[in-house]
């Protein structure tokens, strides 16, 4: 006797009575040290959004396969006059009939339908593209926003350590009794503001790591790792002109929509052979208990009050509105990628501002007032002034820099291609 139909039921209740967390979730393989390049090819590889998107093109490859078919065939059983002889057989002078009819598809139907529907099947391979264009774009501005968590984390350490100096300071002075307490306590509670500085720098890091796993595809939050490439102050766009060739040459939406400018006059030749009737032949048996023969026949539809007019002009329409749809957006490609530009430009001026004048000036003023502090001749409430405007003019420059990497992306997404 066999004990497998016992187990068997047993198991899969064991495996489905399973608790979420216990299930194993496929493992993205985060390195230590991410470089963006290897963040793109972890996005196009992992990410479920992406997945689901490739999968479109199979489901439209169904439909290729469904117009290639030929019209199944109908078989047809009847029976006239069961019963109609009088007393005796039931059967008496019954009519009896098998009949097999096939459709036949006329003015090349069924390879007009096969072309619109291998267009529905690039459309959805390019409309994949597209969207690996535009997450490509999400996994830069993540990955920069972890880059720039980390610059400001390291600005708010950097403060929090010369204040840590100040304190200790204030300590052996108070020690020897050349400030009061009250002077101490208010040096302690000026770190602590610092301090909070820092916290939040480290929970706005630890958030962007998360936001970019999320992205990638990956729930392990607990995977720690450091983003190795930097933000490009030095990067300088190709002229408007190459720009926009590039663009009309690479992004996936306008060849989307070329695609659907193409498919709308597949349609229409669809359409106007729609308007031609199928003929319909058959043949079969037929025997009535005193004369039995084959039966052939030929049926064509008539096609007198409708020629199919309304979904021909339906699809010219169509076709038409398409057109427009392409002017459109090319429009608004060049207008996405002079916006870019004018961003790039204005994020390269605030650069340039802040690091040959404020940054500087920040920095040497926040020196200037330590010394002085340690010297006496500066009050604790100056210190902090120029504490606070360098901590200001760090976060500024930081969010300039990031900015301006944004922008870049920004013109790299307009166009459809990494510069």
């Amino acid at each position: 006797m066999s004990i497998q139909p016992f187990w068997v039921p047993l198991a899969i209740a064991m495996a489905t009575s399973l608790p979420e967390h216990s299930r194993a979730e496929p493992t993205i393989p985060v390195p230590d040290e991410l470089t963006l390049e290897a963040a793109q090819t972890l996005l196009l590889r992992h990410n479920p959004t992406l997945q689901a998107a490739r999968l479109q093109a199979e489901i439209e490859q169904g439909d290729v396969i469904t117009a290639e078919k030929l019209p199944n065939p109908a078989f047809q059983v009847g029976s006239e006059g069961l019963g109609s002889g009088g007393p005796g057989s039931p059967f008496t002078d019954q009519e009896f009939s098998l009949v097999l009819r096939q459709e036949i598809l006329t003015a090349g139907k069924r390879q007009k339908r096969s072309r619109v529907e291998r267009v529905d099947v690039e459309i959805a391979s390019m409309e994949v593209h597209n969207l690996e264009r535009l997450l490509t774009f999400e996994l830069k501005r993540n990955y920069y926003q972890v880059v720039l968590a980390q610059a400001d984390l390291e600005a708010a350490r950097e403060i929090v350590e010369e204040l840590k100096g100040v304190v200790k300071l204030n300590r052996l002075r108070f020690e020897q009794g050349e400030i009061s307490g009250r002077e101490l306590r208010q040096v302690e509670a000026a770190q602590y503001q610092f301090y909070e500085d820092l916290i939040r720098a480290e929970v706005n890091l630890q958030n962007a790591k998360d936001q970019l796993l999320v992205l990638l595809g990956s729930s392990d939050f607990e995977r720690d790792f450091q983003p190795v490439d930097g933000f490009d102050p030095n990067f300088v766009p190709p002229l408007r002109q190459q720009l926009r060739d590039i663009a009309l040459r690479e992004r996936d939406d306008l060849a989307v929509q070329r695609a659907r400018v193409r498919r709308s006059d597949l349609k229409t030749e669809l359409e106007r052979a729609r308007a031609k009737p199928n003929p319909s032949v058959f043949g079969g048996y037929r025997r009535d208990f005193g004369q039995s023969g084959a039966i052939v026949g030929v049926e064509l539809p008539i096609f007198v009050f409708n020629r199919n007019e309304g979904e021909i002009a339906r699809s010219l329409v169509e076709g038409r509105q398409e057109e427009h749809r392409v002017r459109f957006l090319q429009v608004q490609v060049f207008g996405e990628i002079q916006l870019a530009l004018n961003q790039l430009e204005g994020n390269r001026k605030r650069i340039a501002a802040l690091e040959q004048e404020y940054l500087r000036i920040s920095r040497e003023s926040r020196d200037i007032a330590d010394s002085a502090y340690r010297l006496g001749s500066a009050s604790l409430i100056e210190l902090l002034e120029a504490e606070r405007t360098y901590r200001e003019t760090r976060r500024n420059y930081n969010r300039a820099l990031y900015d301006y990497q944004i922008s870049r992306a920004r013109l790299e997404r307009a166009i459809g291609e990494d510069l």
